[in-house]
């Protein structure tokens, strides 16, 4: 019997198909999360590692933006300026006669990344003059799976790189 919801299609063979227009049901439905509970199974185990050399990427643009907002601020404002590297944090901090001020508050590492190598000497963190020149060093930052990202600061230059 057909009602007023029933439509019609004519296939290739001449003989027509009774289309409902009453959705989907509820196996095609569960069939559809089914699938999509096995994608996302599957992906969790190929994000770690993407997640963790993400946080490694971070941490070294976070470093080196607070490093090249300390040489702009030396040499506008004609003061040294150094990034302070203690632990797992750094801060930002002015010379003021002679006395290191916090200029922000400071920025904390993400889980999971560390400071392999700091060869930064006289002081052990980055410093940058007012006449454009620096301490110069590198630092390796580690992540978990043993990935580095290194940051040089050329002392001449103060010219901040990242590899």
């Amino acid at each position: 019997m057909l009602t007023k919801r029933d439509h019609f299609i004519k296939m290739n063979g001449g003989q027509a198909m009774r289309i409902s227009k009453r959705g989907i049901t509820l196996i095609e439905l569960i069939v559809v999360m089914v699938i999509i509970a096995i994608g996302a199974v599957l992906m969790v185990p190929n994000l770690r590692p993407w997640i963790e050399n993400y946080r490694l990427r971070t941490a070294a643009r976070d470093l080196v933006s607070t490093m090249r907002a300390a040489q702009v601020r030396a040499v506008s404002n004609n003061v040294e300026y150094r990034v302070l590297i203690s632990g797992g944090s750094f801060t930002l901090q002015r010379n003021s006669a002679g006395t290191w001020v916090d200029e922000e508050a400071a920025k904390t590492l993400p889980a999971g990344i560390t400071i392999r190598t700091n060869t930064f000497v006289n002081p052990t963190s980055p410093l940058f003059r007012p006449n454009s020149s620096s301490n110069g060093g590198t630092i390796v930052l580690e992540n978990r799976r043993n990935s580095t990202r290194t940051i040089t600061v050329s002392p001449t230059t103060a010219r901040i790189t990242i590899q």
